[in-house]
């Protein structure tokens, strides 16, 4: 990513993160927030932010599993890192256009070829996208009448957002597994750059199809291996859980029992589907809004605004910080390391 481009989308970030806030506080007594915050227990706190961390590793995990089965050498520590790069460019991007092609970068950088690691990253998102689709129109089947009664027309933001995502997973399969749809697109691009004047088409072109043999073989290589897609898939799903649940754990820290783990999973679920893809860098803004539109009804009034800046705090702001802060040591070491060598 050009450092132009990094510094515009992180001033479009800051400026919903900030409108949030504003949005948020306006009407409530931040004096009264924060203290509202103090009083929670600390230790189910820590409980959400492990959940977190998990959410990260898995999928570090998963994509240094494809990667291996490619014959990728790649450590346990080099799959956390590319799940940090996915994680923040995902994050200040929108719709996290940015997390992907970010994630392969690095990977490049790291000398992973091109196609093992798109196919990589191609093959850990389809498997997110499975579960949480799932999960949600299971959440939604499941809390159908509370949805109805007390948030209404969010169904039709959810319609939306199963719908997007699930074309972008049938694309996403199709891609990984049909060479006739990716040499289509490879040359209507390659048509899109000649109309710009671009001189070197035919050695693009040449250049993808050579990653595209790599890609297919690879691909071909992950069918055989039923046994590491279904690691894969059950990774997934845990993933998705831990992550689903810390609106659950801050619910458990106001020392509220009345709401059941289920209700609260499969709302979760619902309300991240229906709010994913729409273009806006971290689903900011729009995610604070719809977590205290779905939740108003099981936490108290009171408590709402200060159980959404816990939630939100530890499910993305601290690891949009810890993974920016990562992503700078990473940069930090390698400098340091040319400069020595």
């Amino acid at each position: 990513m050009k450092v132009k481009k990094a510094i515009i989308n992180t001033i479009i970030f800051m400026f919903f993160v900030t409108l949030t806030f504003y949005i948020i506080f306006k009407n409530n007594d931040v004096t009264q927030i924060f203290e509202v915050i103090k009083t929670v227990d600390k230790r189910w706190l820590i409980v959400a932010t492990i959940f977190m961390s998990f959410f990260v590793i898995a999928e570090g995990v998963n994509i240094a599993r494809t990667l291996k089965l490619l014959n990728c050498k790649i450590s346990f520590k080099k799959g956390i890192k590319y799940a940090l790069v996915g994680f923040f460019f995902s994050s200040v991007t929108p719709s996290a256009s940015g997390g992907d092609p970010m994630q392969i970068y690095y990977m490049k950088k790291d000398g992973l070829p091109i196609g093992h690691s798109a196919l990589a990253i191609l093959t850990e998102f389809s498997s997110f996208q499975i579960v949480t689709i799932t999960m949600a129109i299971i959440g939604f089947l499941a809390n159908y009448k509370f949805i109805e009664n007390s948030i209404g027309n969010i169904r039709y933001l959810l319609m939306i957002g199963v719908a997007i995502n699930t074309c972008i997973l049938i694309i996403i399969i199709l891609t990984i597994f049909s060479k006739k749809i990716i040499i289509k697109l490879v040359d209507f691009v390659g048509r899109i750059l000649e109309r710009f004047h671009y001189k070197k088409v035919e050695e693009f072109k040449q250049k993808v199809f050579t990653q595209i043999e790599e890609y297919k073989k690879g691909s071909k290589l992950l069918m055989e291996n039923k046994k590491v897609l279904a690691k894969i898939l059950v990774t997934t799903i845990i993933q998705v859980i831990l992550y689903h649940s810390i609106p659950y754990i801050i619910y458990l820290a106001f020392g509220l029992t009345e709401a059941n783990f289920f209700q609260f999973l499969t709302l979760q679920a619902v309300l991240y589907i229906s709010v994913s893809a729409m273009p806006l860098p971290g689903a900011v803004g729009i995610s604070e809004g719809g977590f205290m539109a779905i939740y108003k009804l099981l936490f108290p009034t009171s408590l709402l605004s200060s159980a959404m800046l816990l939630s939100r705090g530890i499910s993305f702001y601290l690891f949009v910080l810890i993974s920016g802060i990562a992503i700078l040591i990473f940069s930090l070491k390698k400098r340091i390391f040319l400069q020595n060598y």
